[in-house]
């Protein structure tokens, strides 16, 4: 039930820690919501994160544009090589690893893309806005 969910996040520590041992480069946890969330990982990274807007995971009735600024999913967006294998993913933990973008050299930027064009999105939840 996804409003569990939202109530009960679950942390997902060991399935990070599966991640970085198979190479994730860098993750963060989208508690603030996709669009703002990749930007700090773009930032921290010094990329461009190119993200897929058809490729996101929502909830029915929910606009992938919508998801993407919401927040408090508490999912992990991850940067990891190509070969990091999904079912080996889904075997070990019982949830789905969606490849929803690609990274970019250059940066730091999010660009969301629904097919194929840019879509400006607004910002998740920003700790420091007054």
């Amino acid at each position: 039930d996804h409003r569990h969910r939202f109530a009960h996040p679950d942390a997902r520590i060991a399935e990070a820690r599966w991640l970085a041992s198979r190479g994730a480069t860098a993750m963060i946890d989208l508690s603030d919501g996709l669009s703002s969330d990749a930007l700090h990982l773009a930032a921290a990274s010094g990329v461009t994160l190119r993200i897929d807007l058809e490729a996101l995971c929502t909830v029915d009735g929910v606009e992938a544009a919508r998801a993407a600024a919401g927040g408090e999913e508490y999912e992990l967006l991850v940067a990891a090589p190509d070969e990091l294998s999904s079912a080996a993913f889904e075997a070990e933990h019982g949830i789905p690893l969606s490849r929803i973008g690609l990274v970019r050299e250059g940066g730091p930027a999010v660009e969301f893309l629904r097919r194929g064009e840019r879509v400006d999105l607004p910002r998740g939840y920003d700790h420091f806005s007054p």
